[in-house]
């Protein structure tokens, strides 16, 4: 299963477009997968025959897990050329089955204090020499690499587990399910009568409790895939980054009056474009903002790769206009067009989605003051536009009625400070009010 965009963390096997026996070749679509933002052609990358499909139709599959096998032309005649041969001797006995590896043992010292329950610091494979001594099984355990990724993100002992996977390997749903146990321990078998607390804390869907309902109350239906996986996402998001907001209105008077020009004079350009180039204008002027931050790492990006929140049938989803810094107002129409037409049509490419470094979310056709967004990682800021209104304004000693967008940030503050924002809002704000200078060299 691939990983289709930054967020993907499982897929789902829409239809297999091939059946086993069939034969491929390079760029022969094999399946359709829909990931959290589209539904895209998975395609094959080498020729050969289709030995095995290990997933069917409908099955959501993590990233990384092995869905289907292809046998190459090598693998197809292999056997024929290897026909056996009579015994020139008499047959050895078989070996005796190799010893199974020792059992987990658990040493403690006489005067040692209890230990504690929470082992989240054991990296798995590893020892605790203080104040006990877990000794792992000898060997090498079958484990997929995601599976093995997920296990040391989660703090889950994988050597302790039982794999479901082909040939007993350890797969993510074997990891995901001992963090999902609340019996799941890395303690050995003999300790596992004493109470035992989680290895990591419940996942934030598992924070509320159910909602339970008669069938007289409401009608109850699996939510789509797309769907379920998108509030993951955002569950996620709010869950773990720190979010601040900061709201500043730029009056776009002079801007809206020159609605017509722009869209005979830039190919069809309108406001959100020219909301576009100002926030690349200002990113560039702020580039402290194109930043992010991930596990004790500052991400310095070297492109400005726009994020644009567009409304599907299937639900929000997010184009990405990668290398988007040195645009004009009229390449910026002529790549995001296209692109969002894409996005309604599900078809984004995984390059299409990957990496937003700032993300742009405007709601200003549907009358609405103000709000706040959610952050789209990695995005450090995710800027949301509301409607341009007609709002009461002070200029010098007078009162003027103006026609003010208010623009919101939704702010990472691992990476993100209160001044940062501050300045980067300012920059916007000047650029929307001055368009003759904004759009003088377009």
């Amino acid at each position: 299963m691939p990983k289709l965009s930054d967020s993907m963390t499982s897929g789902q096997i829409v239809a297999w477009r091939v059946k086993e026996g069939d034969a491929v070749s390079e760029g022969d679509v094999l399946a359709e997968i829909e990931s959290d933002k589209a539904t895209l052609e998975l395609e094959c990358f080498r020729a050969g025959t289709v030995a095995k499909l290990l997933r069917a139709q409908g099955e959501e599959v993590p990233c990384g897990e092995v869905i289907a096998t292809i046998a190459d032309e090598a693998d197809a005649t292999a056997a024929p050329q290897q026909a056996p041969q009579p015994p020139t001797e008499k047959p050895r006995p078989a070996s005796a089955p190799p010893a199974p590896p020792p059992p987990v043992e658990w040493s403690r010292p006489p005067s040692a204090p209890p230990v504690p329950r929470d082992l989240r610091h054991i990296k798995a494979p590893g020892t605790l020499k203080t104040p006990g001594t877990i000794t792992k099984p000898a060997g090498r355990v079958a484990i997929s690499p995601y599976a093995r990724a997920l296990a040391q993100q989660k703090g889950v002992d994988y050597t302790r587990l039982t794999g479901s996977g082909p040939g007993g390997r350890i797969i993510a749903r074997d990891v995901e399910a001992a963090v999902r146990s609340a019996g799941f321990s890395p303690y050995p078998d003999r300790l596992k009568a004493e109470p035992q607390a989680p290895a990591i804390p419940p996942s934030p869907d598992e924070e509320l409790p159910p909602i339970v309902v008669t069938p007289d109350e409401a009608e109850v239906e699996e939510a789509p895939y797309r769907l379920k996986t998108q509030a993951r996402i955002v569950t996620a998001s709010k869950h773990v980054i720190p979010h601040f907001y900061m709201t500043r209105g730029a009056d776009v008077t002079a801007l809206l009056a020159r609605k017509d020009e722009l869209k005979a004079r830039f190919g069809g350009a309108t406001v959100t474009h020219v909301l576009m180039l100002a926030a690349i204008r200002a990113i560039k002027a702020n580039p402290l903002v194109n930043r992010s931050y991930d596990r004790g790492k500052i991400i310095k990006w070297k492109a400005i790769n726009l994020g644009l929140a567009v409304d599907t049938e299937q639900g929000l989803t997010v184009a990405v206009l990668r290398g988007a810094q040195d645009l004009s107002l009229r390449e910026l129409v002529e790549r995001s067009k296209p692109l969002v037409e894409k996005a309604r049509g599900g078809k984004l490419s995984a390059e299409e989605r990957r990496h937003p470094t700032f993300t742009i979310t405007n709601l200003g056709m549907f009358d609405v003051e103000q709000f706040e967004p959610i952050i789209n990682p990695p995005s450090a800021i995710t800027l949301g536009v509301a409607s341009a209104l007609p709002t009461a304004v002070v200029r010098g000693q007078a009162i003027h009625i103006a026609t003010v967008m208010r623009l919101t940030v939704s702010c990472d503050h691992r990476i993100i400070e209160g001044v940062t924002a501050a300045r980067f809002l300012k920059s916007l704000k000047d650029l929307l009010e001055a368009p003759d200078a904004l759009l003088a060299d377009h």
